[in-house]
């Protein structure tokens, strides 16, 4: 009787500690994160801060928190094998915790950036048990709208003298001996440094066969105020008609078109950007007409000098690999209204193909002396190519 009695009495205990810890053993967990930094450039890694704490009065042998990275962030593992480091990219990870009453775990992860975007951290999975390993339950703790970790990243750029053709002219620019402004896309040739000119232009390989610092002489420009169109669609025909069935084409025209922002940030340039894609609420763009079509076409306000032009790539990362409106549709409706577009002396198009309908744009714009120059970021072609039309076709 009395080893029934212990017995009896010991199986209460596990079961009264099974019925506390299934109730309360979530009641006393808190959990956040957070990033190092909430704006970082494509390429970077930056920290996640992860915190959790025991604020209950249970002791918590086991918990174990999933965190899972949207797509285009990957968590930066380090090992060391045969003396050698290696680098394993994740986007999940799972950490497990032993916290006593009142006590709090702090975690920091690398996390690399590997796309542009604009990221949000809504939640996170949480296990635990109880002491004897008999409850083991999971709940999705989800951040409130104010405490979700949010991170932007914006886009990389690349060089396009390396990565394109060449081409003569660039944004239709003038050789001018009279402009103050000098063109760094231009080089004319090398001098030696002199105190006050600028580091960016130091020509290291000349000045190593010099043996002194060398500077690069620019020719002089005039600049013309030019709009971008970023053509969200990968190919004429889509297998969806809302997004694109190439994402990595589509991403390395943005990247382009980031990368020509980049080069005139330091000028005084006005520059708008045009895109068949939803901008969501963002105040800078808005509809380029009121039709039909026009209400699906984005037009940004004028970016210009280097606070604008940051402005510029965080409008960039924000968009969305969705497309608003067929291509097609979009440049019959610039050759219909080319009143609306031909405000600046130079139209770009960035596309990850070609095809004879933006070609038809050349001769029809140019009458309203506008030059259009086409950038091409994939082996596409489904136009014959005039020989008279800037077109930069990317590298293979």
């Amino acid at each position: 009787m009395v080893f029934l009695a212990l017995l009896g009495a010991i199986f209460g205990v596990i079961l009264a500690e099974y019925l506390i810890y299934k109730k309360y053993g979530y009641s006393g967990l808190s959990y956040s994160v957070s990033f190092g930094s909430d704006e970082v450039f494509e390429g970077d890694d930056v920290y996640l801060f992860e915190e959790i704490s025991n604020r209950g009065r249970l002791p918590l042998p086991y918990v174990r928190s999933d965190t899972n990275l949207p797509e285009g962030l990957r968590f930066c593992i380090f090992e060391e094998k045969n003396g050698k480091a290696k680098t394993n990219l994740t986007g999940y990870i799972q950490s497990i915790f032993m916290l006593r009453p009142g006590a709090t775990v702090k975690r920091r992860w690398r996390v690399r950036c590997l796309g542009r975007g604009e990221y949000t951290l809504t939640g996170v999975i949480i296990g635990t048990t109880d002491l004897f390993g008999l409850f083991r339950g999971t709940r999705e703790l989800e951040f409130s709208a104010d405490r979700c970790p949010k991170l932007t990243v914006l886009p990389s750029t690349m060089s396009l003298s390396d990565n394109f053709t060449s081409s003569k002219y660039l944004c239709g620019d003038i050789v001018s001996n009279i402009c103050p402004v000098t063109d760094p896309l231009r080089i004319c040739g090398a001098r030696e440094y002199m105190p006050g000119d600028p580091v960016n232009r130091i020509n290291w390989k000349s000045s190593a066969s010099h043996g002194c610092l060398m500077v690069n002489s620019e020719e002089r420009t005039v600049r013309h105020r030019f709009n971008i169109v970023l053509n969200m669609n990968s190919r004429e025909i889509e297998q969806y008609p809302d997004r694109p069935s190439d994402s990595f084409a589509v991403e390395r025209s943005i990247k382009v078109v980031a990368s020509i922002l980049d080069r005139v940030a330091t000028e005084d340039i006005p520059v708008r950007l045009i895109v068949n894609s939803s901008c969501g609420e963002n105040e800078m763009f808005s509809p380029v007409s009121d039709d039909a079509s026009g209400e699906k076409i984005m037009m940004s306000e004028p970016f210009r000098g280097r606070e604008d032009m940051l402005s510029a790539l965080r409008a960039i990362a924000a968009l969305k690999l969705s497309i608003s409106l067929p291509a097609e549709k979009m440049f019959d409706h610039i050759s219909e209204n080319p009143d609306l577009y031909r405000d600046s002396e130079n139209l770009i198009i960035v596309s990850p193909y070609i095809d004879q309908r933006m070609l038809n744009l050349y001769p029809l714009m140019r009458n309203f002396g506008v030059n259009v120059i086409y950038y091409v970021t994939s082996t596409r072609r489904e136009a014959i190519l005039p020989d008279d039309v800037d077109i930069y076709f990317l590298n293979c």
